[in-house]
């Protein structure tokens, strides 16, 4: 049996045995883990079209399908513009380093390389919507984790306060074994592999500090902009690959040929080729070129339309350069363009001071200063 000091009661308490409280705690995790399916699956598709992988979509069931070709012509090329526009506000993330004034804790913030850490954090933060720091000290001083949303599972989905959760589990692979550890705010256990390791007070403070782009009211997870990109960078491609379609027509011709008269496996293997000799049966209409028209110009503009909305949507530095290039702007304009961007991403830059200042606080914590 396990002898446990009861915060609320003020009391030692007998605890339920190592192998309920084992079976309790992995049960949670299996239901948290269940709850949050389609949100997991949301942030793989998230990952998924920022690296190019974009011929795949969410179903009504939360599993990811992928798009298939109906005919082999086909176009399923990629166009990532994903990958650019995050990378342009990873950078403007990269520049909010808010001051720390107290020397202490300064001094252990550039021990273990803070900056370097928020920045892994940002890439979390933009890509799917959340990210958490974990917080905790050893005899060495303080240490910071940068955790990825897919390890962290609160006890609750429907509150956007990381303040509002009574308990989180973390779930990660060390040395190809799974680590579980639920964090209460005064209580902590830890299962390593099935087996509990450790049951009682936490040695320091909730550890969790949460970073989220857009705060969604009534959701724990934040929102990332990839999500409100995405489809438009499907529609970016369809467009894209059908104009490519159009112009692979105009380009090889589309032949029409009586039926018969030619040798169509020949035809077929070889294609139009320069200097091919077609031959066609005597007396039969010879071959000849359909008028496969011009290029609707409602593709170009359709092209052009959904460029200007990844720029609106997403905050992307990627809009100031286009302009910049394309007409002769003179720096006031082209800094209110900057400020109006910035305006944009107003959340995910406070986001990030906030994640400073919490873990400034956290770490005075540890340290009892």
């Amino acid at each position: 049996m396990l002898f446990l000091w009861d915060n609320v009661g003020g009391r030692y308490r007998v605890a339920k045995s190592t192998r309920t409280l084992t079976d309790e705690i992995m049960q949670d995790y299996e239901k948290r883990k269940e709850e949050r399916k389609t949100q997991e699956r949301q942030w793989q598709l998230n990952l998924d079209f920022y690296k190019g992988k974009q011929n795949e979509f969410l179903t009504e069931f939360g599993d990811i399908a992928k798009l298939e070709k109906q005919y082999f012509w086909q176009g399923r090329e990629v166009f990532n513009h994903i990958g650019p526009l995050v990378e342009s506000r990873l950078a403007v993330l990269a520049e909010v380093r808010p001051e720390i004034t107290d020397n202490v804790v300064r001094a252990v913030v550039d021990k273990i390389a803070l900056d370097r850490l928020v920045e892994q954090g940002n890439f979390w933060q933009e890509v799917c919507g959340t990210v958490f720091y974990k917080v905790v000290g050893d005899a060495g001083g303080p240490k910071i984790a940068v955790c990825s949303p897919f390890e962290i599972y609160p006890d609750k989905l429907d509150v956007s306060d990381m303040n509002e959760v009574d308990s989180v589990i973390h779930a990660k692979i060390v040395d190809g074994k799974l680590v579980l550890e639920k964090w209460g705010r005064e209580r902590l256990s830890i299962i390593i592999d099935g087996k509990l390791e450790y049951d009682g007070i936490p040695p320091f403070p909730f550890p969790f500090v949460r970073g989220t782009s857009e705060v969604m009211a009534g959701e724990f997870y934040g929102k990332s902009v990839v999500e409100r990109a995405i489809p438009v960078q499907r529609a970016y491609n369809a467009v894209k690959n059908r104009r490519a379609e159009f112009m692979n027509r105009m380009a090889c011709g589309v032949v029409a040929v009586e039926d018969g008269s030619v040798d169509m496996d020949s035809l077929e293997i070889d294609g139009l080729c320069p200097g091919k000799i077609i031959v066609y049966k005597n007396g039969a209409r010879e071959p000849k070129f359909m008028d496969v028209g011009e290029i609707p110009s409602a593709l170009q503009e359709e092209e052009s339309r959904l460029l200007a909305e990844f720029a609106t949507i997403t905050g992307g530095g990627d809009f100031v350069s286009d302009l910049a290039a394309r007409a002769n702007i003179g720096a006031t304009a082209l800094q209110l363009i900057n400020d109006r961007n910035l305006v944009r991403m107003r959340r995910p830059i406070q986001s990030v001071k906030d994640i400073y200042a919490e873990v400034e606080q956290k770490i005075k914590a540890i340290l009892k200063i």
